[in-house]
């Protein structure tokens, strides 16, 4: 098999990748013909869309024979959070990508590319958006671990995106520019899991953020506050050409082939400039309202909000003049209707839907029409919505099978009175089958002259024949039909057998590398562990003023760092740690590096990737990245530390699963945890309190630098450790709380937890 080399690094006004979604087998069908230049999609585990089709073993080799036979390229996502005891299926897959060879992996978890890297893989790999990477911070890292490509957040303005290229020429960036928005920062959402059971970090999200909420618990005050339209980026294509990145992305491996299609083709058009943007055709198989994201910077909530319609729009197709006759419905065409395109409308606020079956113009009134298939009690100027066109190309008919099937060269050999031989070589493994019946002088014309080329041009349902060599098969040679058959079976079976396994001069490497791994695995995870000798409690405080500190006793305070430390120490006279506001910009980090750089000590808590660089410019200061970084598994942790950073573990992951023999760690828990870490613009108003349809109550917090944190009400009957851990306690107020009761229960469960 050829392999194709990685994108090369594109610069402003050079071709752009357009990168579609395939959550099916049709979807990929779907992306191809409508001119995407790559697809990415997941296999059957650690992929963030779980509940999208996916791809098996077998149509994974399906998709990487027509992405070749096509020339795109393949992207395989491995973005999920992996915990501990998951690393054995992780190396089982990891083993069957070596030997499928993707374009690229897309990870999210640091431990996952240490992993990839102790390996000595040959997949490129590329940064998931869950890693939420903004740029300030951990490039020496990216580098490290081999990681070519990152996708950027979401989050991030045009602005924004040309300071990323201007700063790392060398780095490829991808973005998306089409698909639903998340009301949080990629990979900072925690809402779903801590209703339930289903991780947003694990590609099982429950999307709470679509739901309706009370505020204050008064149903007329119902509002979907934080439901984001979709993002749409097709009119500001030319701008992102001009960025330098390499990549468009579109999101959706949840959604069907013809979303896929009409989607990369308008995009597909837009990139070519073969005609203008058609938003009208991105309607119909958009899901909800879009917008331009934070492209232009960050919205008013009346721009990003959804509004009470948090389903598909579909496109504007008419409006009802309220005149009906026979059970004919007339509508003031906005664009041309026909037979069977699904249409739908709201009445007092409820969708309703339907499909035209009949449809005839208004000659004598041009732009009106009469059609049957809807309610004749429509009133007049309701707006008539297509989301399906009853007459789309059946794009499905353009396929040609023969893509799906591989190339195999075939080299032919024979005298009279010999077998004729047959040899190709796959996956680097060479084969050589005989026909059970020797060659003969032929009467007519020999095997060279066309039946070889006739019987062997396609080898089953997944090879075909690429060159047939015959310089070493004498001519004139004849042999019967039935041998060819027996000799043509075993050949297919053969192949087939051949293409599972890794290529012979990796075999040994590859068992090379897992034994490795499980060596280092032995001795790496003792070499960074916490400095901490006994275990400590320490308690965060969310809110920016706490006016009970004197009254509770941690080993250590986290307080918001707010530019110095003077006022806390005269107040507080426990040790006393930091938490740094989210770190997303470039002003964010140099401000911040100015107030640190002339202390002499101190421990800082962080939010991201900027911790490795604070750690590397202040090694008189100590970093920790906080529990949502994911850490949940212990390559992470040890690379974590190896870096000079010591991490808290992830809330997800749970106790049972954290190996005894890590035996010195930080895990965490809250009295009212944290959700949610949002740069999209709050219109709740402060002090106030909201609620879903099961009662669960949230409130937000600012956290800095344009970042907001929504918290869900929930406060610990106990507080647990995991062995000799270290616990720290996140404590955020909700506005219905009184802090001094507050204080009074939680001095309490410290004062339970220390004698326990």
């Amino acid at each position: 098999m050829a392999y194709r080399k990685g994108i090369e690094l594109n610069k402003p006004g050079k071709s752009i990748e357009l990168l579609a979604p395939a959550g099916t087998t049709a979807c990929l069908k779907a992306a191809c013909l409508a001119g995407a230049d790559a697809i990415y999609l997941a296999g059957q585990r650690f992929g963030a869309r779980a509940f999208a089709g996916n791809f098996d073993e077998k149509s994974l080799r399906w998709a990487r024979r027509v992405t070749e036979a096509l020339g795109k390229k393949l992207y395989i996502t491995l973005n999920t959070i992996v915990f501990e005891h998951e690393f054995k299926l992780l190396e089982e897959a990891l083993d069957f990508y070596e030997v499928l060879q993707p374009d690229s992996l897309i990870i999210q978890d640091l431990g996952v590319a240490a992993l990839i890297k102790r390996r000595k893989s040959r997949i490129p790999l590329h940064l998931s958006t869950q890693g939420a990477w903004f740029g300030q911070g951990g490039r020496s890292e990216l580098a490290d671990l081999n990681i070519s490509r990152v996708i950027l957040p979401r989050e991030l303005s045009h602005a924004e995106i040309l300071s990323l290229r201007e700063a790392y020429p060398d780095l490829e960036l991808e973005v998306f520019v089409h698909g639903a928005m998340c009301y949080s920062i990629s990979g900072r959402c925690f809402w779903s899991i801590a209703l339930g059971s289903r991780s947003g970090n694990r590609g099982t999200c429950a999307q709470p953020c679509r739901r309706e909420y009370q505020v204050n618990g008064r149903p007329e005050q119902t509002t979907c506050c934080f439901s984001p339209k979709d993002l749409r980026l097709i009119e500001q294509v030319t701008q992102l050409q001009k960025c330098g990145v390499v990549s468009l992305k579109i999101e959706g491996r949840m959604k069907g082939p013809e979303y896929v299609y009409q989607t990369v083709k308008s995009y597909r058009e837009a990139l070519d400039q073969t005609t203008t943007a058609k938003p009208a055709a991105l309607d119909e198989v958009f899901s909800r309202a879009s917008g331009p994201g934070f492209f232009k910077g960050p919205a008013d909530p009346s721009e990003w909000h959804t509004g009470s319609n948090v389903g598909r729009e579909g496109a504007l197709a008419a409006t009802a003049t309220g005149k009906s006759n026979e059970g004919l419905v007339e509508l003031k065409l906005v664009q041309e209707l026909a037979p069977g395109d699904g249409v739908f409308w709201f009445i007092r606020g409820e969708k309703q839907g339907s499909r035209i079956t009949w449809i005839k113009t208004d000659r004598k009134r041009p732009g009106y029409a009469m059609v049957r298939g809807l309610p004749t009690s429509l009133k007049t100027g309701t707006e008539i919505r297509r989301s399906s066109q009853g007459s789309s190309p059946e794009w499905e008919s353009q396929w040609n099978r023969d893509w799906e099937r591989r190339p195999i060269d075939l080299f032919w050999s024979g005298h009279d009175g010999t077998p004729l031989a047959v040899e190709a070589v796959i996956n680097d493994h060479p084969l050589r089958l005989e026909t059970d019946e020797p060659l003969q002088l032929a009467m007519n014309k020999g095997l060279e002259d066309g039946p070889l080329q006739e019987k062997f041009s396609v080898l089953g349902d997944q090879f075909k024949a690429g060159r047939q060599v015959t310089a070493r098969l004498d001519r004139g040679l004849h042999i019967s039909g039935s041998a060819l058959k027996r000799l043509k079976r075993s050949l297919v079976e053969y192949i087939c057998k051949l293409e599972q396994l890794p290529p012979p001069k990796e075999k040994t490497s590859i068992a090379g590398m897992l034994i490795a791994a499980g060596e280092n695995r032995q001795n790496d995870y003792t070499s960074h562990f916490s400095a901490e000798q006994q275990p400590q409690i320490r308690l965060r405080v969310w809110n920016q003023s706490f006016p009970f500190l004197r009254d509770i006793h941690p080993d250590c305070w986290i307080l918001p760092w707010q530019g110095d430390q003077a006022r806390a120490d005269k107040v507080i006279h426990s040790k006393i740690a930091w938490w740094l506001a989210p770190v997303l910009t470039r002003q964010h980090f140099d401000k911040l590096l100015e107030q640190l750089k002339s202390l002499e000590s101190g421990e800082f808590l962080c939010f991201g990737w900027e911790a490795f660089d604070l750690a590397r410019l202040l090694p008189n200061l100590k970093f920790s990245l906080d529990w949502c970084f994911n850490t949940c598994n212990l390559a992470a942790i040890d690379y974590i530390r190896g870096r000079g950073v010591e991490p808290v573990l992830s809330r997800e992951w749970k106790d049972e699963h954290i190996p005894e023999n890590l035996t010195a760690f930080r895990s965490g828990c809250a009295w009212n945890p944290l959700v949610s870490f949002s740069r999209f613009t709050s219109d709740l108003p402060p002090g106030k309190v909201v609620q879903n349809s099961h009662n669960d109550k949230f409130f937000q917090l600012p956290v800095g630098n344009g970042v907001t944190a929504t918290f869900l009400e929930d406060i610990p009957a106990s507080l647990t450790r995991h062995g000799n851990a270290s616990l720290q306690i996140d404590i955020a107020i909700s506005p219905q709380e009184n802090p001094v009761q507050v204080a009074k229960d939680l001095n309490r469960m410290l004062a339970a937890f220390k004698a326990a």
